[in-house]
């Protein structure tokens, strides 16, 4: 007697988009948590942002088109409304922690928004292991840059006749430097995680401290009040340059 053989259907390996989707929008999670930790202070917008991408999964992991398009939305709002921190934080390599964490965001981010709207368009999975393996290598991009900005950075020392300037928990250590006019010298030491400046617009001076270490920078300044700000906190971070 012959038996009849029964064809089974291939097997599937590798991920698709539903599943990049779930594993992206978790990454991006755990790296705003990670983000909080690492600052040193609690960023609200930024927990929010991690506890909607956890309702999102959850969405998607259940299953419909609802958790697919919420990731979406949140991804393209993660990007869009950071877009004044993340400029400055990518573009010194020498913050490391604030460069590492900003990148792994925004690459996380593009590969969550990406898979959102190939799942929702029930794109070919092939697409979904070459997005994978790309944000892998782009991950490890971004760490290999940070660690050569961080090696090659000079960070200068304090000189005598310097006017010594701190930042810490996202504050300057003082709201007025006095200086005389004529050649002015500034010494910024970063005791943060995060990238801050010294920026004095009315000098047209625009120093970047990385994270963790120092700055220095030398102008002229005529006499009168000069406000100065750190461009990427200037909510908080400012104060006044009195010049005689």
């Amino acid at each position: 007697m012959k038996t009849q053989n029964r064809q089974m259907p291939p097997a599937t390996t590798g991920i698709d988009w539903r599943i990049l989707l779930v594993w992206t929008g978790m990454g991006t999670a755990a790296a705003l948590l990670v983000f909080n930790l690492a600052a040193g202070t609690i960023i609200p917008p930024l927990l929010v942002f991690a506890v909607l991408y956890g309702v999102g999964v959850w969405l998607t992991r259940r299953g419909g088109k609802a958790g697919s398009i919420m990731l979406g939305i949140l991804s393209l709002l993660l990007l869009g409304v950071n877009v004044p921190f993340i400029v400055p934080a990518l573009s010194v390599p020498a913050s490391t922690v604030d460069f590492v964490m900003t990148g792994l965001l925004v690459v996380l981010a593009l590969a969550n928004l990406v898979s959102s709207v190939a799942s929702l368009r029930a794109a070919d999975g092939a697409g979904a292991r070459l997005v994978g393996r790309s944000l892998v290598a782009l991950m490890l991009v971004v760490v290999a840059v940070a660690i050569v900005g961080r090696v090659t950075y000079d960070a200068p020392v304090s000189q005598s006749g310097d006017i010594e300037l701190a930042a810490q928990d996202y504050e300057f250590n003082t709201d007025v430097i006095e200086a005389d006019s004529g050649e002015v010298s500034v010494f910024v030491e970063n005791k943060d995680t995060a990238l801050h400046t010294f920026t004095v617009e009315g000098l047209d001076v625009d120093l970047q401290v990385p994270g963790g270490t120092t700055a220095r920078v030398t102008f002229d300044a005529p006499a009168g009040s000069y406000e100065f700000i750190c461009v990427p906190h200037s909510d908080v971070m400012k104060g006044m340059l009195e010049v005689e």
